[in-house]
């Protein structure tokens, strides 16, 4: 039997990483373009959390000038997850790594 699994086109990158067992927000960025159920099925379906709600807010990229050119960094979305169950995330959480520990068993 083979296991299909999908990898979502949503980026997703975690700023917070709860340090303790018990934590139950997770702060997200991702693309502007990204909604409320997007982030929630991406969470639910690739990393296994139950998500009890997502809280949004659009950021505007830091502009600069430098040498009398303006350079701005690109926009980007923050995403306010609660879990409904309280978990914390490891650094090599990541579907690529979960893919590759299926391959060497």
């Amino acid at each position: 039997m083979e296991k299909v699994v999908h990898f979502p086109k949503l980026p997703i990158e975690f700023l917070m990483r709860p340090s303790s067992n018990n934590n139950r927000d997770v702060l997200i960025k991702t693309m502007p373009s990204a909604s409320k159920p997007e982030i929630k099925r991406v969470l639910e379906s690739v990393y296994g959390c139950e998500v009890e709600k997502v809280r949004t807010l659009n950021m505007r990229g830091k502009k600069k000038m430098r040498g009398g050119r303006l350079i701005a960094r690109p926009d980007y979305k923050k995403a306010y997850v609660t879990l409904k169950n309280p978990s914390s995330f490891s650094p090599d959480m990541n579907p690529i790594h979960l893919v590759k520990e299926e391959k060497n068993k």
